[in-house]
């Protein structure tokens, strides 16, 4: 066999290497997804629940201040009822006043924050059921993983066995230069000739269509130990039995 009939079962084998690897890819790239997904929602449930913890604590300091408000204001009542003048009741019922107005602030404040919990709490347990849902979706995604991988896991197997056998065979710089194209154009690393119109001589590269020299043809009906590559894309050319039979007919 010539170095292009190697590299043709090379080529081959490889697309069908890459073509399993990448049903195998496409599942697991749909777990990822949804395994980045629910680290998102689990995020955001922590981010919200650290945020209501911090406002319980503000709740908890509010009542505490609530509580010494309403201690004051008792002992102001106290002073108020046992006022033995004018001046020192009006004093007291000042400061009773001043209070008062703190602790309505308070209350407010309090309110507020009471209300920001429950919004809280509202979204978590909205997180809480797109979890579940997002969870359940993983399941049917890991499953069908692991469905492709029982269907194609064997017969990848023995085809990546295949393609390092046949690329055992070609020269180091020769499989270098196809492993370069291989992963440049997505496995396409060659192409067949394709003609155009015999009579003139005109052929063009299967891939690009760019037309090529007719020393290009002349070389891959030969024994050639030389690639051939597309001037334009630079894929590796090889002639198709039908172009390559129609000249040993002449």
């Amino acid at each position: 066999m010539t170095l292009t009939e190697d590299l043709l079962t090379l080529f081959r084998l490889d697309r069908q290497v890459r073509g399993l690897r990448s049903r195998l890819a496409s599942a697991e790239h749909y777990l990822q997804a949804q395994d980045r997904q629910l680290d998102e929602l689990k995020a955001q449930e922590d981010e919200l629940a650290h945020r209501r913890q911090q406002l319980q604590a503000t709740v908890g300091n509010l009542e505490t201040e609530g509580a010494g408000i309403d201690e004051r204001m008792e002992k102001l009542r106290e002073e108020l009822n046992n006022a033995s003048t004018n001046k020192q009741y009006t004093a007291v019922l000042t400061e009773l006043n001043t209070v008062k107005l703190s602790r309505s602030g308070l209350d407010d404040h309090l309110l507020e924050e009471m209300e920001q919990i429950d919004r809280i709490d509202e979204q978590i347990a909205q997180l809480k059921g797109q979890v579940v849902e997002r969870r359940k979706v993983r399941e049917v995604a890991e499953a069908q993983l692991q469905e492709r991988q029982g269907d194609v896991g064997q017969r990848l197997a023995e085809l990546q066995t295949e393609h390092d056998a046949a690329a055992a065979g070609i020269p180091g710089n020769e499989l270098s230069a196809f492993n370069h194209l291989a992963d440049s154009y997505d496995g396409e690393a060659m192409a067949p000739i394709e003609e155009i119109d015999r009579r003139h001589r005109e052929y063009a590269c299967g891939a690009c269509n760019m037309h090529m020299p007719f020393e290009a043809v002349s070389l891959l009906l030969g024994a050639t130990e030389s690639l051939v590559m597309c001037s334009a894309c630079g894929r590796i050319l090889y002639m198709q039995d039908e172009i390559r039979g129609a000249f040993a007919k002449k």
